[in-house]
């Protein structure tokens, strides 16, 4: 007897002193025929429904008296009747108000297993039919190697329990059979545990689940265990599409949580002495109980895997949770240096920034104002552009204002040419032009050197080649000359000037075709012209 009491004792004391209360992880989704959700049209079915059980679905357990038309079953599957339930079939109408649209298929749609890594599908509470607090980390949202699991009584169940992972709790209860390791894989190999813990096609096997039976007794706290990498990967992958919006520019994250949060997080390092209830009922009762300045932040105390502990604070915009955090790493650094109230070797401070609801609200003052490097470059940058800009454009217009328009030195186009390259037209004007007639002479004489004749400027140089101008003779029209282009012959002593040559500088460049050849001509030379002409 003395022995036993000594144990009894004992283990009031282990259980007294436990610095982890005691957490119940309890599944809320479950495959019941009464369950709304379950079926395609939102509600169960009615009493002249035609049911159809697809393949795949899991043991669908029924705990209400059902009448139906017709039900449909799988060629594999299972329905499990509650005790005192039946199933009747009937072809009347059901009049019933949720069941003015029946007299068709319903079909039952949960053909897919619920995750265990999925957050919402488990309630976190102190006893088994407690309320639950979602109030913790998400790492801590599933059940951790120190929590008890529990899948109530009096329904069936569809769960996932992913693959490749280690699933560690303190106790596994499932409709009111508690398992160990070992009973727990044997289950697992029996229709029902195949039904209720499928092995999903692209998986080929399940987790291994292991069961503890053996509560946290370290006085230092237990860490959850969820924080690690790749589980942490895997809870975050459900639970990241539901984080809520930030209302800070730089977030922090604390350790085992997936979403960005707007507060503060305290890192404590403890010694010799440290008690995980201690630190935390007391930074609660010292600081937020009864506090209406911080009773909106959410506070978090929690053992990490690598054996520090966080304390986290937060709320919408971090600025409360900043300024009781520094109070309370005050008060935890005033410990360390002699208090030993807590038995604090270390303890650093991390903070959100830049409030966008109210940047000057408490320890944001400084810190909510500030801009990045990033940012202060930006700006600079974008400065200096606008600068240059402005500098050419004021140049451009002050060049126009001084100078006019076309003396800018930023016409780059006045070099080029548009226009074809072609050589220019040249009139070629000898230096004297005359004919000599007389004598009997057949053939006409050219009068000195100079007279070698002109070209004509509408016969001259091509502009659309390089060809040689060619030669032009020059005969007046006024003689009337026979077809044989025989030239008369005249007395070399005589002659005249070509009045063309005189006023060829004034009519060089008049339109060639309105040339008025006039040529005064000694009356007595036209007189012995004629005569000799036949005129």
């Amino acid at each position: 007897m003395g022995l036993l009491k000594v144990i009894g004792v004992l283990f009031l004391i282990s259980i007294g002193t436990s610095p982890v209360k005691c957490v119940y992880k309890i599944w809320l989704p479950n495959a019941n025929f009464a369950n709304p959700i379950n079926w395609d049209k939102g509600r169960q079915p009615c009493g002249d429904d035609i049911v159809v059980i697809p393949e795949e679905s899991p043991a669908i357990y029924i705990q209400v008296n059902t009448t139906l038309q017709q039900i449909i079953l799988p060629k594999h599957g299972e329905m499990i009747l509650g005790p005192g339930s039946t199933i009747a079939f009937t072809n009347e109408p059901d009049h019933s108000a949720e069941c003015l649209s029946s007299g068709s298929e319903i079909t039952y749609n949960l053909t897919f297993p619920d995750n265990w890594l999925d957050y919402s599908n488990w309630c976190s509470s102190d006893t088994v039919t407690g309320s639950c607090n979602s109030l913790a980390l998400d790492s801590e949202l599933i059940p951790c190697k120190t929590d008890d699991v529990v899948f109530p009584k009096l329904n069936s169940y569809f769960v996932n329990l992913e693959s490749g992972l280690t699933l560690s709790v303190n106790t596994l209860k499932i409709t009111g059979t508690a398992y160990t390791t070992s009973g727990f894989s044997e289950f697992l190999n029996t229709n029902d545990g195949k039904l209720m813990f499928p092995i999903l096609h692209n998986s080929g096997s399940r987790s291994l689940v292991q069961i503890a039976r053996r509560r946290c007794t370290d006085p230092t706290g237990c860490a959850c265990g969820n924080d690690g990498l790749d589980i942490l990967q895997r809870i975050c992958k459900y639970r990241n599409p539901y984080c809520s919006r930030i209302q800070c520019k730089q977030p922090i994250r604390p350790a085992g949580s997936c979403c960005q949060m707007c507060g503060a997080i305290l890192s404590v390092q403890y010694g010799t002495g440290f008690k995980f209830a201690d630190l935390r009922d007391g930074l609660q009762r010292r600081f937020l109980d009864d506090n209406d300045n911080y009773k909106d932040v959410k506070y978090i105390v929690s053992k990490m895997s690598d054996g520090h502990v966080q304390v986290v604070l937060y709320d919408v915009s971090g600025d409360a949770s900043i300024q009781v955090g520094g109070q309370m790493k005050a008060d935890l650094d005033n410990d360390n240096a002699g208090g030993f109230k807590y038995a604090i070797r270390s303890v650093s401070m991390e903070t959100s920034k830049g409030s966008r609801l109210n940047p000057t609200h408490g320890a944001q003052t400084s810190s909510g104002l500030a801009m990045s490097g990033g940012e202060i470059a930006g700006i600079v940058v974008g400065l200096a552009i606008v600068l240059l800009i402005c500098l050419f454009l004021g140049t451009i217009f002050y060049r126009r204002k001084t100078r006019g328009p076309d003396d800018v030195a930023f016409k780059m186009f006045d070099k080029i040419s548009f226009k074809p390259s072609f050589p220019k037209p040249r009139l070629e004007v000898p230096p004297s032009f005359s004919f000599r007639f007389g004598g009997s002479s057949n053939t006409p004489e050219t009068i000195g050197a100079q007279s070698q004749g002109f070209d004509n400027p509408m016969y001259g140089s091509n502009p659309l080649s390089n060809e040689k101008p060619l030669d032009l003779e020059m005969m007046p029209t006024s003689l009337q000359l026979p077809e044989v282009e025989e030239q008369p012959t005249y007395d070399t002593g005589l002659g005249f000037d070509n009045p063309l040559y005189e006023n060829v500088e004034s009519a060089m460049f008049s339109d060639p075709t309105n040339v008025d050849i006039k040529m005064d001509v000694d009356e007595s030379l036209g007189t012995d012209l004629g005569s000799k002409l036949n005129l």
